[in-house]
């Protein structure tokens, strides 16, 4: 038995706390008295805010002038007098009032029809996935924060910083911070009663046995360790750090309090988690007809206001232009509403990035209420992981090989989402056009291509082996200057590696995609 194989027995890496000193239970952490720093993390911090259930996208960000969606609300939809207009087609929930603030100062990017293809409608397994950032039919047990955090701290748990990695205001850890070596996140409800949970405990000094479970209890004291270490300057922090103003009396807005708290008072950890629950809204989603109040407006009234006052609270301390804030949620609501004045779960739905750090806007197309997928849903848009990227990648600062490591060896375009984007990969030879990463990659049967010529120009889009054999012509001749999507079917095709190129006068850009 090796020590990871000790460790996922004793269950120190599944999220539950596996040992206890004098009766106090602690996380998982390993001490070592040469600490390594925070330098790695380039000095930026990401807020998830994890909206648990399943958001129905369609009335948070409402298509209000779109008829199929009234239509197929008949009940559950809002009226389109009371939603708050953001352009001429969509706008958001009446209780988001705090949301249209944020967006007017471009302090919000909202990312529409986000999600991913063959779409979980189970709980559990859609939180996985986007949680691991995997395929759904790929299992991962690592969360793609612990594998960010662990490529800025290779040297852990052997060596282990002088301030927790990651935060989770909460009680079970999630998955979203583990990984097969140990788990990146600190878990607690609030310093002061983490402080107090630990204060005076020490590891036990029992002789250990001559044994490989005593040297991996040993290894266990020293998680222990940190732990203890890691609550003193969490609470030194929440003593340093304040709030200027008054937080919504919620548990959302109590969770952020403490998030703004300890970055106020100098708490360097890069990632925190925070949790809002209530989402999976199958009944009683509004008050009535077409009434906007109910529980989903309450949930919507809570996000907005709490992460509103989380982002002034850091901008009147000086201290918003370093942190994101993102929400996620594991996937939508069915387009049509269901007998019980709920939505049951659906696929794709809109995702929001807020902070001084963002351009602000719309992205990506509205709502297809015809077009759907064979059991009448959204079809996504976006990859979930194309988010990922983007904060990866234009937030935290990660190079594109890392961001590719992180997201389980698989590339993904990054979004205009950050004002520092960073912008498309084109062929060296030329910029006079790109070929994106087509979407989504893997494929099952179709992947949708998109490319931009900035000149008019002959151009091949074309498909080859691993061998360098042409597979298929997409599409060939002389075009215009502009953006141009194409859906390409490979149901045809060998499951395997593909070469997609794009051929011009001026060059050529070969992305590989992956038929399974």
């Amino acid at each position: 038995m090796n020590r990871k194989e000790f460790l996922h027995n004793l269950g120190l890496l599944t999220g539950g706390f596996a040992f206890g000193l004098n009766g106090v239970p602690l996380k998982a952490y390993a001490h070592n008295p040469f600490a390594i720093d925070m330098e790695g993390t380039n000095g930026q911090i990401l807020v998830l805010v994890q909206l648990s259930g399943g958001n129905d996208g369609l009335n948070t960000f409402i298509p209000y002038e779109d008829s199929v969606y009234h239509n197929k609300r008949p009940n559950v939809s809002i009226k389109k007098e009371s939603v708050i207009a953001l352009n001429d087609k969509m706008g958001l929930h009446p209780a988001m009032g705090a949301f249209k603030q944020l967006y007017d100062d471009s302090k919000l990017t909202i990312v529409q029809n986000v999600g991913y293809e063959n779409s979980s409608r189970s709980h559990f397994r859609s939180t996985d996935i986007w949680l691991t950032a995997s395929d759904p039919r790929e299992y991962l047990y690592e969360g793609w924060v612990g594998r960010y955090l662990s490529k800025q701290f290779p040297n852990f748990p052997v060596k282990a910083p002088e301030q927790p990695m990651a935060i989770q205001i909460g009680a079970v850890e999630s998955m979203l911070l583990q990984t097969d070596v140990a788990s990146f996140g600190t878990v607690f409800d609030s310093p002061d009663t983490f402080f107090q949970l630990v204060k005076g405990t020490t590891a036990d000094s029992d002789p250990l046995p001559d044994s490989f479970a005593g040297e991996e209890l040993k290894f266990m004291r020293q998680v222990a360790a940190q732990s203890i270490a890691y609550s003193d300057i969490i609470k030194k922090k929440a003593d340093i750090g304040k709030n200027t103003l008054t937080y919504p009396n919620t548990g959302l807005g109590r969770q952020l309090s403490i998030v703004a708290d300890l970055i106020s008072g100098g708490l360097e950890t890069p990632v925190y988690l925070t949790t809002i629950g209530g989402f999976d809204t199958h009944a009683n989603q509004v008050a009535g007809n077409n009434d906007p109040a109910g529980m989903h407006a309450n949930l919507l009234r809570t996000v907005s206001e709490a992460v509103a006052a989380f982002h002034k609270d850091l901008q009147k301390q000086g201290l918003s232009d370093k942190v994101t804030i993102m929400t996620f949620s594991e996937f939508g609501r069915r387009v049509n509403q269901n007998g019980t004045m709920g939505t049951d779960h659906g696929t794709a739905a809109p995702l929001f990035v807020v902070g001084d750090t963002v351009r602000g806007g719309i992205i990506g197309r509205n709502p297809n209420l015809v077009d759907l997928d064979t059991q009448g849903d959204l079809k996504p848009q976006f990859d979930y992981r194309q988010i990922y990227a983007s904060v990866l990648q234009d937030h935290l600062g990660v190079e594109a090989a890392g961001v590719r490591s992180i997201l389980a060896n698989k590339d993904f375009t990054t979004l205009p989402i950050f004002k520092t984007t960073t912008p498309p990969t084109v062929a060296e030879s030329s910029p006079d056009f790109v070929l994106e990463q087509n979407f989504p990659n893997p494929f099952f049967a179709a992947t949708t291509i998109r490319y931009t010529l900035n000149t008019r120009t002959y151009a091949k889009l074309s498909v080859f082996d691993m061998l360098g054999q042409q597979a298929r012509i997409i599409r060939e001749g002389t075009q215009d200057q502009g953006n141009y999507t194409v859906s390409f079917d490979g149901s045809g095709l060998p499951a395997g590696q593909y070469l997609l190129s794009l051929q011009t006068d001026s060059g050529q850009k070969i992305h590989r995609m992956i038929r399974v």
